[in-house]
């Protein structure tokens, strides 16, 4: 989606719905379905501000048992873009408006990019098909979460560490 805004003026704020397929522009992510909600846009003098509350699923797989499942993703936009402002870079300290992406001289906004880019940061970057996976056995490899595979429990201490099995902690006696 692409909003022009070179007619809005100071002050003004226009609304719309967001409902399109966000391509993710990358090989291990789809979002699978139409990215849906709305924005708005408020210009200010110098700026403009984009908000909104967005939401899409995409499927992924489970970083404990390695099953396919579809994660919801729900996302709240806020960025701001700088009107005609100076891009170059400058030496000295930090400014407030270093921290706004600048407007290209079109006054084109263009909304899917950022929405884009905030949807891939709410993707956890372990996903869990759900919070109790008891994932794969470290032995058999077998889905723990579709049947238990009869293998004895590995004891997987560091050999290393193992003195310290045999302290006692002091503080509590």
């Amino acid at each position: 989606m692409r909003i022009d805004v070179a007619a809005l003026e100071i002050g003004q704020v226009r609304r719309a719905a967001f409902d399109e397929v966000v391509d993710s522009k990358t090989e291990d992510l789809a979002f699978d379905t139409p990215v849906r909600g709305n924005v708005e846009v408020d210009r200010t003098a110098q700026t403009l501000r984009l908000k909104g509350h967005l939401a899409t699923t995409a499927p992924l797989m489970c970083g404990r048992c390695l099953t396919q499942f579809r994660q919801d993703l729900a996302i709240a936009v806020e960025e701001e873009f700088l009107v005609g402002g100076s891009t170059a870079p400058r030496e000295g300290a930090l400014r407030p408006e270093d921290f706004v992406f600048p407007l290209g001289p079109d006054l084109v906004l263009d909304v899917t990019e950022a929405v884009r880019q905030h949807l891939l940061l709410a993707v956890p970057m372990v996903p869990v098909c759900r919070p109790d996976c008891r994932g794969l056995c470290p032995r058999c490899g077998k889905n723990l979460n579709a049947q238990d595979c009869g293998c004895e429990p590995v004891e997987t201490i560091d050999p290393r560490l193992a003195p310290l099995r045999d302290l006692k902690d002091t503080r509590r006696e």
